[in-house]
């Protein structure tokens, strides 16, 4: 959904100023030119029906041919007055496109694109309500279709990179596996399958960050609360790791050479600097994101 999201509004405008200058050069939208020309013209359409200016349907759904077999032909009748796209088309009188949801009428993921028709009197008199399949109008651009195109082949890598890391982390496993398994319980031994496993652990953390983050999820590299949320998870995910090494280096040097533990503490102060600065980042990187949000809410 929220990758839909993301192509409706960088197509906000342009769909809206499309949809309304053809619009304008019909009068009557039941004629079956008008039909034809607008399923031509913009073949994402699943349907248009019109409403009333109290939310009833007053014409059947009409349908766009490629969906003939999946969308419901009637709804003449049917009280829209409910529906979010009535009450913003209503509320702002201009174009209006809603979030994607799962659409009733048919499988795919669509939104709804309304725009209001009003009289002599400025007052509105009817709605076209326009559903997109939202796949089909990703691909119908050349540019979202070579952008998803490109999204899906770094996917790809970072799916396989991911992978790389799970198995350098099993490796480390059994090799810390095999220090333990040692006759001679030397303690050398155990630091090493200690640190080995740990390793293990931070390492199979990150595969599973880079995993989640990159292949699972969808991001819009500009915003930077997504950018932040992934550096963090990687950040924490590295101070762990440097954590749990500091902390077995003091004890291997308290047993082995306790005049070695300066640099124990030096990765000590490292992780704790990493850790004050990772917080003000957060800090600041959340103030900013509050700041914005109420930028845009003050000038809506």
């Amino acid at each position: 959904m929220e990758k839909f999201q993301h192509i409706l509004d960088e197509m906000k405008g342009n769909l809206c100023e499309e949809l309304k200058a053809f619009t304008s050069r019909f009068d009557n939208y039941e004629d079956e030119s008008f039909q034809e020309n607008l399923f031509v013209s913009f073949p994402f359409i699943e349907l248009f029906y019109i409403l009333d200016k109290n939310g009833i349907q007053i014409v059947d759904n009409i349908i766009n041919p490629l969906y003939i077999k999946r969308v419901n032909r009637f709804g003449k009748g049917v009280d829209r007055s409910s529906r979010p796209y009535y009450i913003d088309v209503m509320k702002v009188e201009d174009c209006i496109i809603t979030k994607p949801y799962k659409s009733v009428s048919s499988p795919d993921i669509s939104s709804t694109v309304a725009i209001p028709i009003k009289n002599q009197f400025g007052e509105i008199e009817k709605i076209l309500c326009f559903d997109i399949d939202l796949q089909a109008l990703l691909h119908s651009d050349k540019y979202f279709y070579t952008k998803d195109r490109f999204e899906k082949i770094t996917k790809f890598i970072y799916l396989i990179f991911s992978v790389f890391l799970s198995f350098i982390s099993l490796k480390l496993v059994l090799w810390g596996s095999a220090h333990l398994l040692d006759i001679d319980m030397n303690p050398e031994h155990i630091f090493k399958s200690i640190i080995l496993i740990t390793l293990s652990i931070a390492i199979f953390d990150l595969a599973k960050t880079i995993f989640e983050e990159e292949v699972l999820l969808y991001k819009d590299p500009r915003r930077h609360s997504e950018i932040r949320k992934t550096l963090t998870r990687f950040l924490a995910s590295i101070i762990i790791a440097i954590s749990i090494e500091a902390l077995m280096l003091v004890f291997k040097f308290t047993m082995s050479d306790p005049s070695k533990l300066i640099y124990s503490l030096g990765i000590l102060v490292a992780v704790g600097f990493m850790l004050i600065s990772l917080g003000i980042y957060v800090f600041l990187g959340t103030k900013s994101e509050i700041s914005v949000k109420r930028f845009e809410r003050e000038n809506k």
